[in-house]
């Protein structure tokens, strides 16, 4: 059996997207096809309890107590700790937040989601800015393939970082949902929902363009008059200062939820009753919430660049987000017409169904097999 070790770091704490991809495959791949998994993370002194974000990862994790990963990742490049001094070596490594630490063993995959650093970095934190500037080039060189969340993306390495085509493998995202939901009337009473309401979910932060989608909002309570509610939903990333002056300074703020980190349950039940999902976000790798709304027959409008209309297809209303009256035609477009927006929902619902967590799996369990047996390397 040849052991394929999983960085499994980004499960741990509250998940974005590159913990739910990780997570999610990881909890899909078994030992088989001479392929036996384990899992790789730090937790310095056993501090964290990882157990409730490791929930349902059958392979075996093995834990580093010894270091704390913030400080491994600042000292990697002053001392030559190998990571096989921090993990046992294994036959096949795979790392889906970008980087690849330096002095590795055998063979290495890592995962590319986007290009946010090139085309957007004054949308990124700083400290994760910094870490993929300084390491991306090392890690594509020191690794034998690249795993990427869309055709998109795979364009984008092969262009903007010189990648042979052929050493590029796409495994999709897909939507983490389960159907349970709660009471509407609960969510109603804790958020302080009491119209209609357009919906928004995901991180608040500057990519996700949260600004002109409020300006968007104010002309469509201008121009259309509309009574719907703006609930953003999601916990606040970096930057959110002028996002938040943004909401406070609009004439529409009693209208304008912001609900904080949601839950997995309190997230279905506000896709199930919202009017319309919004996603005008200016650049994504993939874009899951697109799909989960669809999920639960919510008509979606987004915006029509990077990877979404890739993942979207016709089953959206697409948007230029860079111009807030275009994306407040998009959404009164759907509202407006009834037999539209049923045509998208049923669109929706098969669309949804081309993307699953169970076919990503079985495509990097193939990719780990032709890694292991191939020559195929991103290394000059």
């Amino acid at each position: 059996m040849a052991q394929v070790a999983l960085e499994l770091q980004p499960c741990c704490g509250k998940r974005s997207g590159i913990g739910t991809y990780t997570y999610e495959l990881a909890r899909r791949l078994h030992n088989r096809n001479g392929l036996e998994y384990v899992g790789n993370v730090f937790n310095f002194l056993g501090h964290n309890n990882n157990a409730p974000s490791l929930a349902g990862i059958e392979m075996p994790v093995r834990t580093q107590k010894s270091m704390p990963y913030g400080v491994y990742r600042r000292v990697w490049h002053k001392i030559p700790l190998t990571y096989s001094m921090m993990f046992p070596k294994a036959e096949l490594s795979i790392f889906f937040n970008y980087i690849v630490p330096p002095h590795i063993s055998g063979k290495v995959i890592t995962t590319i989601h986007d290009l946010t650093y090139l085309h957007y970095p004054e949308t990124m934190d700083k400290k994760n800015l910094k870490r993929i500037q300084q390491d991306i080039r090392s890690s594509i060189e020191r690794s034998d393939h690249i795993l990427v969340v869309s055709e998109f993306t795979k364009q984008e390495v092969v262009k903007r970082l010189d990648v042979p085509e052929k050493n590029i493998s796409v495994v999709y995202n897909a939507p983490s949902i389960s159907d349970e939901t709660m009471p509407f009337q609960d969510i109603r009473k804790k958020f302080g929902i009491e119209n209609p309401y357009l919906l928004y979910v995901g991180t608040i932060e500057p990519r996700k363009n949260i600004i002109r989608l409020i300006q968007a909002y104010e002309c469509l309570k201008q121009e259309a008059g509309i009574s719907h509610q703006l609930v953003l939903a999601g916990g606040m990333g970096w930057n959110t200062e002028e996002i938040l002056k943004t909401v406070n300074k609009s004439p529409y703020k009693e209208d304008i939820v912001l609900t904080g980190y949601i839950s997995g349950v309190e997230k279905n039940t506000l896709y199930q009753n919202a009017a319309l999902f919004l996603f005008p976000s200016l650049y994504e790798g993939f874009g899951i919430p697109p799909l989960e709304a669809m999920h639960f027959g919510c008509p979606v409008v987004c915006a029509n660049v990077a990877s979404l209309p890739e993942v979207v297809g016709d089953a959206a209303e697409l948007v230029d987000p860079l111009d807030d009256v275009k994306i407040a035609n998009g959404i009164w477009t759907v509202l407006s017409d009834q037999e539209y927006k049923k045509q998208l929902i049923e669109r929706g619902y098969e669309r949804e169904k081309k993307f699953t967590w169970e076919q990503s799996a079985q495509q990097l369990e193939q990719l780990c097999c032709h890694v292991l047996e191939g020559s195929s390397s991103t290394r000059p």
